[in-house]
């Protein structure tokens, strides 16, 4: 498995592929805490990878603010055909989402999926400890 960045990625002919069945964007925020939603989590590590082919591509790196909070991260996703009425699931793609606190000692992992035109919120519950888990 080749680790790259989104960048990298870019310039591959798996690339083109790709951006073909997810044309549109989704965005989303990610708030990391403690103590029921009470604590923000500053200084969390967040990376967003997704395994295309061969590749384990690197879409983001950041770090929490000081609320806890990393936002608009766009990411590609397909068309968004969400309907409320029609109960059909929309089509998605679906990326893993890493979280790690170096001072706090923890990873969190998620599978996240992402819709076209819609904002997606990941809330990450950490803990004080030595534990690492997801």
């Amino acid at each position: 498995m080749n680790n790259i960045t989104y960048e990298q990625f870019k310039s591959l002919p798996e690339y083109q592929e790709y951006i073909e069945t997810n044309p549109s964007t989704g965005v989303l925020k990610v708030q990391v805490f403690t103590a029921d939603q009470a604590i923000p989590i500053p200084n969390t590590n967040i990376y967003i990878t997704k395994q295309i082919g061969n590749y384990n591509v690197l879409f983001f790196q950041g770090e929490t603010d000081s609320s806890g909070i990393i936002d608009n991260i766009i990411l590609p996703a397909p068309i968004g055909d969400f309907n409320l009425d029609d109960f059909i699931t929309p089509s998605y793609t679906t990326y893993q989402l890493v979280a790690s606190n170096d001072q706090l000692k923890q990873i969190r992992q998620y599978q996240i999926s992402m819709f076209g035109d819609v904002k997606v919120l990941q809330y990450i519950k950490m803990f004080g400890g030595d534990n690492i888990g997801s």
